[in-house]
Protein backbone atom coordinates (compact mmCIF):
# COMPACT_ATOMS: atom_id res chain seq x y z
CA UNK A 1 0.00 0.00 0.00
CA UNK A 2 1.62 3.37 -0.52
CA UNK A 3 1.41 5.98 1.85
CA UNK A 4 -0.19 9.48 1.56
CA UNK A 5 2.30 12.86 1.79
CA UNK A 6 1.63 14.62 4.80
CA UNK A 7 -1.19 17.34 4.70
CA UNK A 8 1.73 20.28 5.03
CA UNK A 9 4.55 17.97 2.76
CA UNK A 10 5.42 19.46 -0.62
CA UNK A 11 4.19 16.58 -2.60
CA UNK A 12 0.86 17.09 -1.22
CA UNK A 13 0.51 20.61 -1.85
CA UNK A 14 1.66 19.51 -5.67
CA UNK A 15 -1.10 17.21 -5.90
CA UNK A 16 -3.39 19.30 -4.95
CA UNK A 17 -2.03 21.99 -7.03
CA UNK A 18 -1.82 19.76 -9.74
CA UNK A 19 -6.05 18.45 -9.24
CA UNK A 20 -7.20 22.42 -9.46
CA UNK A 21 -4.81 22.98 -12.32
CA UNK A 22 -6.57 19.72 -14.47
CA UNK A 23 -10.23 21.28 -12.79
CA UNK A 24 -9.14 24.86 -14.95
CA UNK A 25 -8.35 22.93 -18.01
CA UNK A 26 -11.20 21.04 -17.87
CA UNK A 27 -13.09 24.05 -16.97
CA UNK A 28 -11.34 25.76 -20.43
CA UNK A 29 -12.58 23.04 -22.02
CA UNK A 30 -16.49 23.68 -20.98
CA UNK A 31 -15.92 27.14 -21.63
CA UNK A 32 -14.81 26.13 -25.27
CA UNK A 33 -17.87 24.37 -25.34
CA UNK A 34 -20.40 27.19 -24.32
CA UNK A 35 -18.68 29.58 -26.36
CA UNK A 36 -19.34 27.40 -29.42
CA UNK A 37 -22.90 27.05 -28.30
CA UNK A 38 -23.68 30.51 -27.51
CA UNK A 39 -24.60 29.56 -23.98
CA UNK A 40 -23.60 32.33 -22.03
CA UNK A 41 -25.22 31.07 -18.77
CA UNK A 42 -23.17 28.40 -19.18
CA UNK A 43 -19.90 30.49 -19.70
CA UNK A 44 -20.67 32.57 -16.72
CA UNK A 45 -21.21 29.91 -14.28
CA UNK A 46 -18.02 28.18 -15.54
CA UNK A 47 -16.23 31.35 -14.62
CA UNK A 48 -17.77 31.77 -11.35
CA UNK A 49 -16.29 28.42 -10.62
CA UNK A 50 -12.87 29.11 -12.18
CA UNK A 51 -12.58 32.22 -10.09
CA UNK A 52 -12.94 29.51 -7.23
CA UNK A 53 -10.22 27.51 -8.00
CA UNK A 54 -7.82 30.55 -8.65
CA UNK A 55 -9.11 31.52 -5.00
CA UNK A 56 -7.93 27.93 -3.50
CA UNK A 57 -4.65 27.84 -5.38
CA UNK A 58 -3.70 31.15 -4.07
CA UNK A 59 -4.35 30.75 -0.44
CA UNK A 60 -2.62 27.11 -0.81
CA UNK A 61 0.60 29.26 -1.92
CA UNK A 62 0.42 31.47 1.08
CA UNK A 63 1.01 28.78 3.36
CA UNK A 64 3.11 26.72 1.24
CA UNK A 65 6.74 26.24 2.15
CA UNK A 66 10.20 27.29 0.51
CA UNK A 67 10.56 24.69 -2.45
CA UNK A 68 13.18 22.93 -2.66
CA UNK A 69 15.56 21.47 -5.23
CA UNK A 70 15.40 17.61 -4.90
CA UNK A 71 14.63 15.73 -8.01
CA UNK A 72 11.36 15.18 -7.08
CA UNK A 73 10.19 18.25 -6.55
CA UNK A 74 11.92 19.54 -9.89
CA UNK A 75 9.95 16.71 -11.48
CA UNK A 76 6.84 18.06 -9.86
CA UNK A 77 7.20 21.50 -10.99
CA UNK A 78 8.13 20.96 -14.61
CA UNK A 79 4.79 18.72 -14.70
CA UNK A 80 2.93 21.87 -12.84
CA UNK A 81 4.72 24.04 -15.92
CA UNK A 82 3.43 21.85 -18.63
CA UNK A 83 0.10 21.74 -17.36
CA UNK A 84 -0.34 25.77 -16.78
CA UNK A 85 1.20 26.06 -20.40
CA UNK A 86 -1.66 23.74 -21.84
CA UNK A 87 -4.38 26.06 -19.58
CA UNK A 88 -2.77 28.71 -20.87
CA UNK A 89 -2.79 28.21 -24.41
CA UNK A 90 -6.80 26.87 -24.03
CA UNK A 91 -7.28 29.82 -22.57
CA UNK A 92 -5.71 31.95 -25.52
CA UNK A 93 -7.81 30.05 -27.59
CA UNK A 94 -10.89 30.55 -26.13
CA UNK A 95 -10.33 34.55 -25.64
CA UNK A 96 -10.07 34.88 -29.15
CA UNK A 97 -13.39 32.85 -29.62
CA UNK A 98 -15.23 34.66 -27.46
CA UNK A 99 -14.06 37.65 -29.21
CA UNK A 100 -15.77 36.46 -32.70
CA UNK A 101 -18.44 35.29 -30.46
CA UNK A 102 -18.66 39.60 -29.08
CA UNK A 103 -17.81 40.54 -32.91
CA UNK A 104 -21.06 38.28 -34.02
CA UNK A 105 -23.22 39.74 -31.80
CA UNK A 106 -22.30 43.05 -31.81
CA UNK A 107 -22.91 43.05 -35.78
CA UNK A 108 -26.63 40.92 -35.05
CA UNK A 109 -27.18 44.18 -32.45
CA UNK A 110 -26.50 46.95 -35.58
CA UNK A 111 -28.47 45.01 -37.96
CA UNK A 112 -31.27 44.72 -35.44
CA UNK A 113 -31.05 48.19 -33.92
CA UNK A 114 -31.22 49.20 -38.24
CA UNK A 115 -34.25 46.79 -38.80
CA UNK A 116 -35.81 48.70 -35.87
CA UNK A 117 -34.93 51.92 -37.57
CA UNK A 118 -36.09 50.70 -41.08
CA UNK A 119 -39.66 49.43 -39.79
CA UNK A 120 -40.19 53.00 -38.04
CA UNK A 121 -39.65 54.84 -41.57
CA UNK A 122 -41.78 52.44 -43.19
CA UNK A 123 -44.83 52.77 -40.64
CA UNK A 124 -47.49 54.39 -41.91
CA UNK A 125 -49.46 57.21 -40.45
CA UNK A 126 -52.88 57.28 -39.39
CA UNK A 127 -55.61 59.94 -40.27
CA UNK A 128 -54.71 61.70 -37.46
CA UNK A 129 -51.66 62.51 -38.27
CA UNK A 130 -52.18 63.10 -42.09
CA UNK A 131 -49.99 65.59 -43.85
CA UNK A 132 -50.18 67.13 -47.07
CA UNK A 133 -47.09 68.66 -48.71
CA UNK A 134 -46.60 72.06 -47.39
CA UNK A 135 -46.62 70.30 -43.71
CA UNK A 136 -49.71 72.01 -43.06
CA UNK A 137 -51.96 69.87 -41.07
Amino acid sequence: MMAMPAPDSPAEFFRQDHADYQAMYQLGLEQRDCIAREDLDGLGSSFQRLRRLMDRIRLRQEGRPAAGNTPEELHQREELRRVIAELQELRRNNEVAAQGLLSRTREELRQFQQGRRSLRGYQTTGPSEARFIDRVR
